[in-house]
C-alpha cells in the first residue's frame, strides 16, 4: 500500500522570474506530484483559478506561526508557500493509497502537503508549515506529580464517524499510553517535525513492546500531551488527522498526522507539530476529579 521515495529536483532554468523544476520520469508520471508541481507554479504566477481548483473543499492551512486558515480564509489572505520551489528545495514523497504526503524542505523551513484522491482528481486537503527555531530555555517543563493519562488515552473531545477513523485513533491512543507500545505504532520513515526541530531525527520502529521504567516519587508517571480538538478524514486504509494539543510548560501546538493500516495494525506514518506562537505557556495543576476516575 505504501511507497516511499525522496525525489531530487533539477534546476532547468529561470524564465520570466519563474523557476522551472524537473523531477525524474517516474515522478513526472505521478499524478499527485504533478498536482503539487502545478500548485507551486500557480502560486509563483499568481494563478488563482488553478489554485482554487486544486484546493480541496475541506482544505486547511496551518502557517509557521500556528494560525489555522480554512479554504476561504486562505484564499482571502492570499497566503504564499513558506518553502517556494528553488534549486535548493528537497522534495520527499510518501504514498499511502489515496493519500500522498509531500514535504518541501530548505534548511530549517519545512512544509508538508497532504494530497488526497477525490473523484475529480488529486486535491490538496491540508498544508502544515514549520520554520524551526532553537528551543527556549525552561520551555516544556514537566510536572513534579503524577498526571494520569485520561486525555488522550481514554477520552477525546471527538467521535469517530467511521470504523476506520475509530481504529486509527485507537491505535494512536495505544501508541501514546506509556505502556511500551509507542514504537510498535511507528511507520518506517517517521521524522516528527516540530517548531524546534533544528536537526530532525528518525524514529526507529519496534516489532514489539519496549521496556518501561516504573514510576518513582522522583520520576512520576506523566501523561502524554492531551488533545482539545480533533478532526479526522477517512480514506480507506489511511486516515489524516489534525489535533490541537496543549503541552506541559510550553505553548500549545497543532499536530498534523497520517495513519496507515498495516494488515489490521494501525501505525503513525507522518507527524508535524506547529507551535501556536501567540499562545501563552500552559501549566498542569492536579485534578482531583481525574485522579478519582483513574
Amino acid at each position: 500500500m505504501k511507497r516511499f521515495r525522496t525525489i531530487p529536483l533539477v534546476l532547468c532554468g529561470i524564465c520570466g522570474g519563474l523557476l522551472s523544476v524537473q523531477a525524474s520520469k517516474s515522478a513526472a508520471d505521478d499524478p499527485a506530484m504533478q498536482a503539487d508541481r502545478a500548485l507551486q507554479m500557480s502560486y509563483a504566477k499568481g494563478d488563482t483559478a488553478t489554485i482554487k481548483k486544486l484546493l480541496d473543499d475541506e482544505f486547511r492551512w496551518i502557517d509557521k506561526d500556528g494560525i489555522l486558515y480554512e479554504r476561504s480564509d486562505a484564499l482571502r489572505a492570499n497566503l504564499k508557500p513558506l518553502v517556494p520551489m528553488s534549486a535548493d528545495t528537497k522534495i520527499t514523497e510518501h504514498q499511502y493509497g489515496k493519500v500522498v504526503w509531500i514535504q518541501h524542505n530548505v534548511e530549517h523551513k519545512f512544509a508538508a502537503y497532504f494530497w488526497v484522491q477525490r473523484p475529480q482528481g488529486w486535491r490538496l486537503l491540508h498544508v502544515n508549515e514549520i520554520e524551526a527555531r532553537p528551543a527556549v530555555a525552561g520551555e516544556n517543563s514537566r510536572p513534579t506529580f503524577t498526571v494520569p493519562c485520561m486525555n488522550p488515552c481514554k477520552e477525546l473531545p471527538w467521535k469517530p464517524l467511521s470504523t476506520t477513523e475509530k481504529e486509527a485513533i485507537e491505535g494512536w491512543q495505544d501508541q501514546e499510553s506509556g505502556t511500551g507500545r509507542r514504537l510498535m505504532h511507528m511507520g518506517d520513515h517517521v521524522f516528527t517535525i516540530t517548531s524546534n526541530s533544528m536537526n530532525p531525527q528518525q524514529t526507529v520502529p519496534s516489532s514489539g513492546p519496549t521496556k518501561v521504567e516504573p514510576p518513582t516519587s522522583e520520576h512520576p508517571f506523566i501523561s502524554t500531551t492531551p488533545a482539545v480538538y480533533v478532526k479526522t478524514w477517512d480514506f480507506g486504509d489511511t486516515v489524516v488527522a489534525i489535533m490541537l494539543q496543549p503541552t506541559w510548560g510550553g505553548k500549545p501546538y497543532w499536530s498534523s498526522r497520517v495513519f496507515a493500516n498495516h494488515n489490521g495494525f494501525w501505525k503513525m506514518e507522518e507527524s508535524y507539530h506547529t507551535t501556536i506562537q501567540a499562545a501563552p505557556r500552559m501549566q498542569y495543576v492536579p485534578d482531583q476529579k481525574w485522579d478519582a476516575r483513574n
